[in-house]
């Protein structure tokens, strides 16, 4: 998020990967592959706020450019256009979006580092990378040193918990009185550089800039997954329904997740169904517990408007109670925060 006062780039990274049409036969067939209605969900922090949540959907690929519609739960919707050439070799990274700056910034990345600096990067353990840190395209020098390859992280793939395998990096910034620290998570895939986390304390900024990817989907639908867990488990974790900050409203790109749960759950016309909200720790207990008891009310809402019987659901909320992972990282309590569907009648 910006502000006209301090113009703060909100960070922003997704994952993506970008070829020409030379490479497409060398990139790898994971979920870091990029396609047109691929959504991808990241968890920030700054000095404007706690844990927010941001949203790109990647909307047009071509052997030339990757476009992009952004939004965040705080309320900045912007577009961006990525080169192919510069996700292979440019040296300068975007940190975030501003409905304010150019739909193409030339030379820059925003998917992440370039094969270029990954590849630098894992063959001499340090690389040269510029960072654009404002709406106006204020930029710092940076260099990034190995402190070591293939530690696994975990990413949210679809609605599993995949481990990432990963190649993390020291970041120092700058000189004088404008300098900055922290440290960067990358994949490590040279033909999918993600940067899957960040964290960078600038000193001219009163908090760390935190960001972190938290979840891929393939915006193929996961009505198919649903149904069997529900059938065989009795019991799925649903991370795609996204609300308003600090709120229990359904934010309208959640729509099409709705009405494929409506769908599904109309296609098992015996099966109850109780949704359960879950929240992170932030906030205290008794917050926590009436928000995560609003969003399942609010889920069940929606769920009625699109066709289901009230009388086959119930919600609950847990707040912070039974929590999945660690509450002190991004990812723990991206993780953390979910909506569960449970089936009553088996």
């Amino acid at each position: 998020m910006f502000t006209s006062g301090r113009r703060v780039l909100c960070m922003i990274s997704i994952v993506g990967a970008a070829l020409s049409g030379q490479a497409n036969a060398q990139q790898s067939a994971g979920p870091f592959v990029t396609h047109p209605g691929k959504v991808i969900t990241t968890n920030f922090a700054n000095e404007f706020g706690r844990d927010a949540d941001a949203r790109i959907e990647i909307t047009s690929v071509t052997p030339e450019v990757i476009s992009l519609q952004y939004s965040s739960t705080r309320g900045l919707f912007a577009r961006r256009d990525v080169l192919v050439r510069d996700r292979q070799s440019a040296r300068t990274y975007v940190l975030g979006y501003s409905a304010r700056m150019p739909t193409v910034i030339s030379g820059s990345t925003s998917f992440g580092l370039s094969s270029a600096v990954l590849q630098e990067l894992r063959s001499n353990g340090r690389a040269a990378l510029t960072l654009i840190h404002s709406e106006n395209l204020d930029r710092i020098e940076c260099n990034l040193v190995a402190t070591s390859v293939d530690v696994r992280v975990p990413v949210i793939i679809e609605d599993r918990i995949l481990d990432v395998p990963t190649v993390q990096a020291r970041v120092n910034c700058g000189s004088g009185n404008r300098t900055g620290t922290g440290h960067f998570v990358v994949a490590n895939d040279v033909n999918n550089p993600v940067l899957i986390e960040s964290t960078l304390n600038f000193s001219w900024e009163q908090r760390p800039r935190t960001n972190r990817v938290t979840r891929v989907v393939a915006g193929l639908g996961l009505q198919a997954e649903m149904r069997q867990a529900l059938d065989t488990l009795g019991t799925y974790d649903v991370y795609g329904l996204l609300f308003d900050f600090d709120s229990a409203t359904l934010r309208p790109e959640t729509a099409q997740l709705v009405r494929e749960i409506a769908v599904m759950l109309q296609q098992n016309p015996n099966w109850t169904i109780l949704i359960a909200g879950h929240t992170d720790n932030i906030g205290g207990a008794e917050y926590n517990m009436r928000l995560s008891e609003q969003r399942a009310a609010s889920v069940k809402q929606a769920l009625i408007s699109n066709g289901v019987s009230p009388n086959r659901l119930q919600s609950v909320g847990h707040g912070m109670t039974k929590p999945k992972a660690d509450n002190s990282t991004l990812a723990g309590r991206a993780i953390n925060r979910r909506v569960e569907f449970r089936r009553l009648d088996r």
